[in-house]
């Protein structure tokens, strides 16, 4: 991510098959078909958006990796597409939410390069977040997360589209 947690440094990037979930978000996460569903929803995830330029050149994750930042009890994983000079960054988030207990909060995010002076480094376009109860609830949140994660990138992949959409340019 363009944008990592100040404790990014004790954030790793791992395959989806080996993250803790029960660990991450609780015990009811332990069961086999939340963790076949689980699987399922990040495989498809991976699918529909390229590997990360990084990875290709062997610097960062591999295609398919996750980010766990294990003490906010949080993963993600973004995808970015890259223009000359610009670039486009979709991410999503799972977290659990301290104060509810088995509560998840679920997000993504379209964020832009931002050229402005007053908060340089990104501008977000367009996020969504959902905040549920329990391993099904989140799987059902992931699902819808997914595609609106879609239906943003089908509109464009260009950083130039979404920066005039935005009224950046």
């Amino acid at each position: 991510m363009r944008n990592p947690p100040d404790d990014h440094a004790i954030a790793v990037w791992i395959w989806p098959r080996a993250l803790p979930l029960a660990q991450i978000f609780g015990p009811a996460w332990d069961g086999a078909e939340i963790r076949a569903r689980f699987l399922t929803l990040t495989g498809q995830w991976h699918a529909r958006h390229p590997a990360p330029a990084a990875a290709e050149a062997g610097a960062g994750p591999r295609p398919g990796q996750w980010m766990w930042h294990p003490p906010a009890h949080r993963i993600y994983d973004c995808h970015t597409y890259e223009a000359e000079d610009d670039w486009l960054e979709v991410a999503i988030r799972m977290e659990t939410v301290d104060f509810y207990p088995n509560h998840c909060r679920l997000g993504a995010s379209l964020t832009i390069a931002c050229r402005c002076e007053t908060t340089h480094g990104a501008h977000t376009i367009v996020e969504t977040s959902w905040r549920t109860g329990g391993p099904a609830g989140a799987l059902d949140a992931l699902t819808a997360v997914l595609r609106y994660t879609d239906q943003w990138i089908a509109n464009s992949q260009q950083p130039a589209g979404w920066r005039r959409h935005a009224g950046l340019e």
